[in-house]
């Protein structure tokens, strides 16, 4: 009791109580009551900020509500037009006129309002002079719209004696919707400007209530600062006395720390001959990526670098990784040392176990080799110390499965090859293989090394080549569409992605072309493989002749087929295939006779436009079959090709049509004037509009599909049609009820 006493009142004790009676306690409270302050402020701030966003929020809601009362009187004049009811468009007339009447009559008065979230709250009323004069315009032409639209409410309704007369003509509404979209137009600018002022407003008023929050929070700072700050220099003061008392311990210390400096000697030697002849690069690195004083001799010919000691082993690989796997390598190696995982989850995601490195080469280039690294953790206290690292040259065996795994790949894609093409007739897989040469043939000359030489590096030049070569894949592709060859299909959509990346950026060089190259060997290595598979079916074709054309048409009258013929029965699988890809019903009607007279002598040449013609139709205007029923349209969409009277210039044509939706205008003029094809403010005629779908790389579909989104189809029609072959296309086009393409040839 005494000792406790002695120790209570004795001089350190005494200090510690004052300091926390007269220092640490006030201040603490002070720093409390700055925190309570800082989070009222900051509740009424977000309070002031709520309210602002949904007066903002609001002004906006006026524009929308005006442009639906536009789109309102529209559909009324439209029903008188078509003597159908006006009761649903005069009701959401009604509706938007009475919802922007009360949203203007709480900016004047000050009311309350639903903002768009849902949220009732109370708008005040605008009293800022530039404000109300904002306001006063927006009241002025509020009252022509609301006047306008109360006189076609209160007049739309029948009359009572006679419920089928209408008490207003058809000149009085589109009188009314012209002067209202007008005046509407005016009060979405009034109603931003209110918005803007509004904006300002707010932004002043929240700057008033940042001030005083930002002193409490300036407050608050300084106290919690001030209390470890001074608590520090009181434990500092008391570490210098305990100092003395501590330097006599070391002595004891000394003569321990010796005698482990000599058992630790003959375990180091020991280490170093095992380290000398370990066939293996071993060695040990902390949490910093630091490897340790002593590593196997092996490490340095492995890494093929001298004095690894004490180096980071991360800024070696950063050198000899590519960029994602040295990110990846960096964060396994921070895992590895993160105690709260278990070692065991860990070492089964090593990503390190096979990877490939970039050695210098003093010859010049880079020796590729491929290194596996294992790994085990040294815990010491619970808390992983280091990291023991093994790593080998496996060059060798990750060569091996290389060439394993291509031989494998490499049958796998013969056998796809050999299936794909055992259901087509000879005649039409040797003229794919013709098409596939010529344009493989195409793509290899406009990527030759001295064609680029030629461009100097000018990126538009580049672009086109890019241009002629996306067109030629794309019907190689389509091509292969038509006789289901699946791997060829898919090979050249894969390098049509290739295609789109490229033309994506911004600048093009020689060097970007080389994945294409790549590509377009594979492609070719894979129609060797078809020639050479074809050579040996023709073999097994001959005995069983009578089998196999089955499904050709001319072994059952055993007359040759006609091109226009096969050129249809090719689009009909071909339209058959691509609507159940695509989740529609189709018919097609073709005129085979007229089919037949316009591709004698261009047989390539129709089909390869009628392919392009049928996906654009399948992708982009045929309508779902829900769709279509919900139109009053036929469940099943009609795609007809048929003859065109000769022209006085003597050239045949064929006609293409479907009856889906048609073009979207809308949606190519705003795809026009993102691609920079067509000013903002220009006012181009429907045929101008419609002109822009034969740009290269154009394309109005939302995601790129098998059959939609790489804006080349259209570019290949005119590029074959017009350029190559002198002819002419017209488009014809009633959106919501069909669209028909005219192809006009010269005589052959």
């Amino acid at each position: 009791m005494k000792k406790t006493l002695s120790r209570l009142f004795s001089a350190g004790a005494r200090a510690a109580l004052l300091w926390t009676l007269f220092f640490y306690v006030p201040v603490a409270g002070l720093a409390a009551y700055s925190i309570v302050r800082v989070q009222e402020l900051s509740a009424a701030l977000d309070e002031q900020l709520a309210s602002d966003r949904r007066t903002i929020a609001v002004t906006g809601r006026i524009t929308a509500l005006g442009e639906q009362i536009v789109k309102s009187i529209l559909l009324v004049e439209k029903a008188v037009r078509e003597n159908r009811s006006t009761q649903e468009p005069i009701y959401q007339l009604q509706v938007a006129a009475d919802r922007a009447d009360q949203i203007v009559n709480a900016f004047n008065e000050g009311s309350e309002t639903v903002a768009p979230d849902g949220v009732r709250f109370m708008v005040e009323a605008v009293e800022d002079p530039a404000a109300l004069e904002i306001l006063n315009k927006i009241n002025i032409t509020w009252f022509g719209i609301k006047t306008r639209a109360d006189q076609i409410v209160l007049t739309a309704g029948p009359k009572k004696e006679n419920t089928e007369a209408l008490p207003f003509t058809l000149n009085m509404l589109s009188e009314s919707s012209l002067f209202v979209d007008a005046q509407e137009q005016l009060l979405a600018e009034k109603v931003l400007a209110l918005g803007r002022r509004i904006e300002e407003l707010q932004q002043a008023r929240v700057a008033t209530l940042e001030r005083p929050r930002s002193a409490m929070i300036g407050l608050a700072a300084l106290c919690v600062i001030a209390l470890p700050g001074v608590f520090v220099f009181n434990r500092v003061r008391r570490a210098r006395n305990q100092a003395a008392r501590l330097a006599a311990d070391l002595g004891e210390s000394q003569a321990r720390l010796e005698a482990q400096a000599r058992a630790l000697a003959t375990a180091k030697d020991e280490t170093d001959r095992i380290m000398e002849t370990v066939q293996e690069g071993l060695m040990l690195v902390d949490e910093q990526g630091v490897i340790g004083d002593h590593h196997s001799r092996e490490l340095n010919a492995i890494l093929r670098q001298e004095h690894l000691a004490g180096r980071n082993l991360l800024h070696i690989l950063e050198r000899l990784l590519s960029e994602k796997m040295f990110n990846t390598t960096r964060d396994y190696l921070a895992l590895l040392f993160n105690a709260k995982r278990k070692e065991k989850t860990v070492l089964q995601v090593n990503p390190l176990t096979d990877i490939e490195v970039n050695f210098p080469n003093p010859a010049g280039g880079f020796l590729h080799r491929y290194l596996g690294f294992s790994f085990r953790r040294i815990v010491e206290d619970d808390r992983v110390v280091r990291v023991f690292v093994a790593v080998r040259d496996i060059t060798h065996q990750v060569e091996l499965e290389k060439k394993l795994r291509e031989s494998e790949q490499h049958k796998e894609r013969q056998l796809d090859i050999l299936l794909s093409i055992v259901h087509v007739a000879p005649a039409e897989l040797d003229e794919f293989v013709t098409l596939a040469e010529h344009e493989l043939d195409t793509v290899n000359d406009t990527l030759r090394v001295e064609h680029f030489a030629n461009t100097g590096g000018q990126g538009k030049e580049l672009r086109e080549r890019l241009q002629a070569v996306y067109r030629s894949v794309h019907n190689l592709k389509g091509n292969a569409s038509l006789l289901k060859l699946a791997t060829f299909q898919k090979a050249a959509h894969q390098l049509e992605t290739k295609l789109q990346e490229l033309l994506d950026r911004p600048v093009l060089g020689g060097d970007d072309f080389l994945a294409i190259v790549v590509a377009q060997a594979g492609l070719r290595a894979d129609l060797g493989d078809m020639i050479e598979l074809r050579g040996k079916l023709t073999g097994l074709r001959r005995p069983a002749a009578g089998a196999l054309n089955a499904s050709d048409p001319s072994a059952a009258t055993g007359e040759p087929v006609s091109a226009g013929s096969r050129i249809g029965d090719g689009l009909r699988q071909l339209v058959e295939t691509a609507s159940r890809e695509l989740d529609r019903a189709t018919t097609v009607e073709i005129d085979d006779y007229a089919l037949h007279t316009v591709a004698r002598g261009r047989e390539t040449l129709a089909r390869d436009v009628l392919i392009q013609l049928a996906r654009n139709s399948l992708a982009h205007s045929v309508e779902p079959v829900a769709a279509r029923q919900a139109l009053g349209k036929p469940a099943a969409a009609t795609l007809s090709v048929r003859g065109l009277p000769r022209t006085a210039d003597g050239m045949v044509g064929l006609a293409f049509r479907d009856d889906g939706r048609g073009l979207d205008l809308d949606a190519i003029r705003r795809r026009a004037v993102d691609a920079g094809l067509l000013s903002p403010n220009a006012k181009p005629e429907p045929a101008d509009i419609a002109r822009h779908i034969f740009s290269p790389g154009f394309s109005t579909a939302a995601q790129v599909g098998e059959h939609a989104g790489r804006g080349v189809g259209m570019d290949i029609i005119k590029t074959k049609v017009v350029d190559e072959a002198g002819g002419a296309i017209e488009v014809h086009c009633t959106p919501g009820e069909y669209c028909e393409f005219h192809l006009y040839f010269p005589q052959a």
